[in-house]
């Protein structure tokens, strides 16, 4: 039977790459995203082996009846990814509740809704890999940052509950800290350090899924 992957958050960068990357292995590919023409213009661009799932993370039921649509058209998930995330700044002072819980709900209740949906499929098969990309901010606060911080403290949270109930039933859940900037054209910081290169994160993502069960991290993090 066919294997699939799904990417929740797909844009430019590393969602593009690990669409390629995942297409490369011989995977059918999900990509989740609020725009319907960010995965559709991937679809066109990599044909079937892309399903396009233009579904806001934010909303349970979609997240659900996506992720059942993509083991029925293409296979079981094997690989899930979870790289959405909203950066609202703002002063302590000034910012808007409505922000907060936009932001809060993205990163945080999203990841939830992502990693039970796709985890819901992969204990009945005692496999699988979940991977949730956090960020500097997973571990620091800064000033007119809590918007993004909060909810990427709690989306590691989910992270490291996730892994302790579900790595013994054979799923490897991990969260990785992308502490920097990550390169989102070809062109950005030519030959320098400056950036994280698309590319090579992958290779740690794919890295992580091929990880013997003996051994699975947890937690990394990676900077430039």
């Amino acid at each position: 039977m066919h294997q699939s992957a799904i990417v929740a958050g797909f844009g430019p960068g590393l969602g593009q790459e690990l669409a390629s990357r995942l297409v490369e292995q011989g995977l059918a590919v999900g990509l989740m995203a609020r725009s319907a023409d960010k995965v559709e213009s991937a679809a066109a661009a990599h044909g079937a082996n892309i399903v396009p799932l233009p579904v806001d993370v934010t909303d349970a039921d979609a997240v659900e009846n996506a992720v059942d649509t993509l083991e029925k058209t293409a296979g079981p998930i094997e690989f899930a990814v979870f790289n959405a995330s909203a950066f609202i700044k703002g002063s302590t002072l000034d910012y808007s509740p409505t922000d907060f819980e936009r932001a809060w709900r993205v990163s945080a209740y999203g990841g939830f809704v992502f990693g039970q949906a796709v985890a819901r499929r992969m204990v009945t098969r005692e496999k699988g890999t979940i991977i949730f990309s956090g960020a500097t901010a997973s571990l620091r606060g800064n000033a007119q940052s809590f918007g993004f911080s909060s909810p990427k403290f709690a989306l590691r949270s989910v992270a490291q509950c996730m892994a302790r109930e579900l790595g013994p039933r054979g799923i490897h859940v991990a969260h990785v800290i992308l502490d920097g900037v990550i390169k989102r054209h070809k062109h950005a910081d030519p030959g320098g350090d400056a950036h994280m290169d698309p590319k090579d994160l992958v290779e740690i993502y794919m890295q992580l899924h091929k990880q013997p069960r003996s051994t699975w991290t947890q937690e990394l993090d990676v900077r430039p």
